[in-house]
């Protein structure tokens, strides 16, 4: 009986052991992070916490849809004339429209908020993750807020409206547009001359009618027999960024190629030519913004509360978590302990998922943390009561501490859910941030503060 009380004693010293080192590990994840060696340095492989741009500050880009007018020119025939060609000498030939490049037409909250959904496609492709996208429907401005740095390239990319077009280079005609486009993608290859880069077209079945009746175009042969070459250029919101002549207008399956960059020899060239070529191809793929917009305004805003508040409150909090300790140690001993060790346990556990979420935090946020602070004393206080009961097995105490403690947690649940679906942004964020704190605190003391205090508890009985 001896032995086999001793192999219990040992088998509960090693349970006990591993649920804290289980603990332990997460806390080390939690408040120090998961370090690997990239390139002689070490980084952290879980994200940043991003903050609000009350704590942070933040880089505001406003974005208005376009209302200015771009004059256009006719020839004789009707025909609209690249302007390029247009000079002080011929311009008498022409005549000319002043037109608005968003027509009022185009000028709706349907537009407005598919424009602004291939806006959040781009960001997407920029790795740009960490931002506030709104949109006012009524005057379809949009504002993008950057609480951290954000990719050189979005203010240019985010004002193009992806507008892509197959050209005759002689008349002008728009032989294909974005509309007979499906995808596109960027290639290149090696040749004889050096490298060339491409831009492959998959088109519809709009688009491969068009493309299979351009006879109109054919090559031209003069009274010499000389025959010339009829080639179109691609343009992508009215810039040349490829060319394709007559004969290789050649769709395989529904795929057209077309050249963008050839006898390239230098590798920078060949990156720059085929990031320009990337570009190009994911927009097209993303689809052209009903409404064009341009930047209107951009500026920084300094974060509203002051550091020194910010860190006399972590401080105050830190100071509140240590108090709480020392009295419930002092109260429960070892019990509270282990459930102290389970709190922290969860408190590791919360910032893990906050950085993985990405969820924003403000000084709202700290807030519900204290909130959820309380909510976790309360429910650890109401276990620790019901253990003392030794009438009841173990089980029974926990359940009656959760059923104690079931008004304060669904009145809290339904506020963080009712914050959680708020049109503000930072009240949205603090009540999804709330939310899942409520369940780290529900679950995480089922996971690693109960099984603690079970085992303590049969080792007392």
């Amino acid at each position: 009986i001896k032995i086999g009380g001793f192999k219990v004693k040992v088998r509960r010293k090693l349970e006990m052991t591993l649920m804290i080192l289980i603990c332990v590990t997460v806390m080390l994840v939690g408040f120090v992070g998961i370090y690997t060696k990239n390139k002689n340095k070490y980084a952290n492989k879980l994200p940043s916490y991003q903050l609000s741009s009350d704590l942070k500050g933040a880089t505001l880009i406003e974005l208005d849809a376009d209302t200015s007018t771009d004059t256009v020119y006719y020839d004789s025939e009707g025909k609209k004339v690249d302007s390029s060609t247009v000079t002080d000498d011929n311009k008498s030939n022409y005549t000319t429209s002043e037109e608005k490049v968003n027509p009022d037409e185009v000028l709706t909250e349907e537009n407005y908020e598919a424009t602004l959904k291939i806006f959040k496609e781009r960001l997407k492709f920029l790795k740009a993750d960490q931002y506030n996208l709104d949109l006012d429907k009524k005057t379809g401005k949009i504002v993008l807020t950057f609480s951290d740095d954000y990719p050189d390239d979005i203010e240019s990319i985010l004002q193009m409206q992806g507008k892509l077009e197959l050209i005759d280079s002689n008349t002008n005609d728009v032989i294909l547009d974005y509309s007979g486009v499906k995808s596109a993608e960027a290639t290149y290859a090696s040749t004889e001359d050096g490298y060339s880069v491409y831009i492959t077209l998959k088109l519809n079945k709009s688009g491969i009618e068009k493309i299979n009746n351009i006879e109109g175009y054919k090559n031209s042969t003069d009274d010499n027999g000389e025959v010339t070459t009829n080639k179109f250029k691609l343009e992508f919101d009215g810039e040349e960024i490829g060319e394709i002549s007559y004969d290789d207008m050649i769709l395989s399956g529904s795929n057209l190629r077309v050249t963008t960059a050839s006898k390239v020899t230098s590798s920078s060239t060949v990156n720059s030519k085929l990031n320009t070529a990337t570009v190009v191809s994911k927009l097209t793929t993303m689809g052209k913004t009903p409404v064009k917009y341009k930047i209107s305004a951009e500026e920084y805003v300094n974060p509203t509360v002051n550091k020194n508040v910010i860190l006399g409150v972590m401080i105050g909090i830190a100071v509140v978590l240590v108090a709480i300790s020392i009295y419930f140690i002092i109260k429960y001993k070892v019990k509270r302990l282990l459930s102290i060790i389970g709190t922290f346990t969860n408190i590791a556990l919360f910032t893990i998922l906050i950085r993985l979420t990405n969820i924003s935090i403000s000084m709202n946020s700290i807030a519900g943390i204290v909130g959820l602070i309380i909510i976790n004393t309360y429910l650890i206080n109401n276990i620790l009561k019901e253990l003392e009961n030794k009438d009841k097995t173990f089980g029974e105490n926990i359940k009656r501490a959760y059923f104690n403690t079931i008004n304060v947690l669904i009145i809290s649940l339904f506020i963080f859910g009712v914050f959680a679906f708020n049109k503000m942004a930072v009240i949205s964020a603090m009540g999804l941030l709330m939310f899942w704190g409520w369940i780290i605190v529900v679950l995480g003391n089922l996971l690693f503060t109960a099984p603690m205090l079970a085992i303590r508890t049969k080792e007392e009985r």
